[in-house]
């Protein structure tokens, strides 16, 4: 019978939303002109920007970007490393969860694309990003990757050992988010509004037709 490594990729993982974004991707007034509805009218302003934030997070959270500037934080139990035990039989779980050849190096962080790492603790203790990680802002999604020559920080065996504060998006005006984007969030808002307390936002970026427009910046992970 083979022998297997256990599942152990910096489980577990927390992710948590310090700094949210200080503007939305796109108006009221583009969507209101979407939806041709008088720009002068404002009865119904306040629910359009609701509608117009929850498309914005599911398009965020289906894709993994972050779309104007936003501070996020990643928790993790511990570094990765190679040396885990054996054991014998199946794993069963998501494929991205299992730990690949080139993980034990570095750490993935979940929001893009990557602006900065601003801060990293390890048992508390601050760590200098600079002498320790290279910061590839490059690749999506971003990474920290172990300076040859460093070793990862310290840290007990102890749950929510590691934190690491970053700073992700396109930038801070909407001008700066890929138009494709943008036209996706005034699609779903439109339609939720259209067929408002009959749809959720999963159903209105199927149906408005913003899905299709997004795949193009979802990336999969293995």
């Amino acid at each position: 019978m083979a022998l297997r490594s256990t599942l152990n990729y910096n489980q577990y993982r927390g992710h948590t939303l310090v700094t949210a974004p200080l503007a939305e991707p796109v108006s009221v007034f583009d969507v209101k002109n979407q939806l041709e509805i008088d720009t002068a009218d404002t009865d119904k302003d306040f629910q359009i920007e609701l509608y117009i934030t929850a498309s914005r997070e599911m398009v965020e959270e289906y894709t993994g970007l972050a779309l104007i500037t936003q501070t996020w934080k990643l928790t993790l139990d511990h570094w990765p490393n190679d040396r885990q035990q054996w054991w014998s039989g199946t794993r069963q779980g998501s494929i991205n969860d299992l730990l690949q050849s080139g993980r034990a190096s570095q750490v993935l962080l979940p929001r893009y694309p990557l602006q900065s790492v601003d801060a990293i603790s390890s048992d508390g203790v601050a760590v200098t990003v600079a002498s320790v990680f290279i910061v590839d802002t490059q690749q999506k999604p971003g990474r920290l990757i172990v300076k040859r020559g460093a070793t990862w920080p310290s840290v007990l065996d102890n749950a929510n050992g590691v934190d690491i504060e970053y700073t992700a998006g396109y930038g801070i005006s909407a001008l700066d988010v890929p138009a494709a984007l943008r036209l996706a969030i005034i699609q779903m808002a439109s339609y939720m509004f259209e067929h408002r307390g009959d749809c959720d936002t999963a159903s209105a970026m199927k149906k408005s037709g913003a899905q299709s427009m997004v795949n193009a910046y979802k990336v999969i992970v293995l």
